[in-house]
């Protein structure tokens, strides 16, 4: 087969950058994989807390006006809890539990409205009893959007996804210059020589280029040369005494 015939998808530069290829996509992607996996764990564990102290801390400070009633300054408490963009809702029931005392949750242009308690979605729950040290006076529940752990998300595996497809573009690159200079250069040459020396062309200067494999293989090809210059030089000179 001669050079010309080859396709490109069959020469060895083509073969070793897609085994590269697909070798640093398995690699890369499974990192990326798990580094998305931890991040999604992390994130999460963040909100969950975020949703627990809330929680934990409003529960605190509605003792008093919850006692007296005061629902004016319950209303105020939830929204300057939600000034913190995760907290998507706030909901807070009387004594009895099913009766909703105060409720507030993000509306579509992100501030704060009055709520019927009904909240749904993709949400954190964090729930607790409102105790004034005798009794529970009532529960309070803080809904937490999972919007910002999905964006973070997101934006995690595009970053990943562009610098795995970054890695592999300059791989591919560099180790297809590194193969042409150190492999496939010397061996096409080396290809040259034995197609000019299979038409009879004895007086190539075939030199080893490195010390490596190939050069072990251009040496055997200098020799093979040497040896059919004096086979032929013997038959010439047999077929001369003739």
């Amino acid at each position: 087969m001669s050079k010309d015939n080859i396709s490109w998808y069959s020469t060895v530069r083509m073969k070793v950058v897609l085994v590269v290829i697909i070798s640093c996509t398995l690699v890369l992607g499974g990192l990326s994989a798990y580094n998305t996996i931890n991040d999604q764990n992390r994130l999460n564990a963040d909100l969950q807390k975020l949703a627990r102290v809330t929680t934990q801390r409003l529960s605190k400070h509605l003792i008093g006006p919850m006692w007296d009633l005061d629902k004016e300054l319950v209303d105020s408490t939830l929204e300057a809890e939600m000034l913190e963009d995760n907290i998507e809702a706030i909901v807070v029931w009387d004594e009895d539990k099913s009766t909703i005392f105060s409720a507030r949750e993000r509306g579509p242009t992100g501030l704060p409205t009055v709520s019927t308690g009904a909240v749904t979605g993709d949400l954190i729950k964090a729930q607790v009893g409102v105790n004034n040290g005798e009794k529970d006076i009532g529960q309070v529940a803080v809904f937490v959007s999972m919007n910002q752990l999905n964006r973070q998300l997101r934006a995690s595996m595009i970053a990943n996804l562009i610098t795995l497809l970054a890695m592999i573009t300059v791989m591919a690159i560099v180790i297809s210059i590194v193969m042409n200079q150190v492999i496939i250069g010397p061996i096409t040459r080396l290809a040259k020589h034995a197609d000019d020396i299979s038409h009879g062309d004895l007086k190539q200067s075939i030199v080893a280029e490195s010390n490596d494999e190939i050069g072990q293989l251009a040496e055997a090809f200098h020799r093979m040369q040497n040896s059919l210059r004096v086979a032929f030089k013997r038959l010439y000179a047999r077929a001369k005494a003739k």
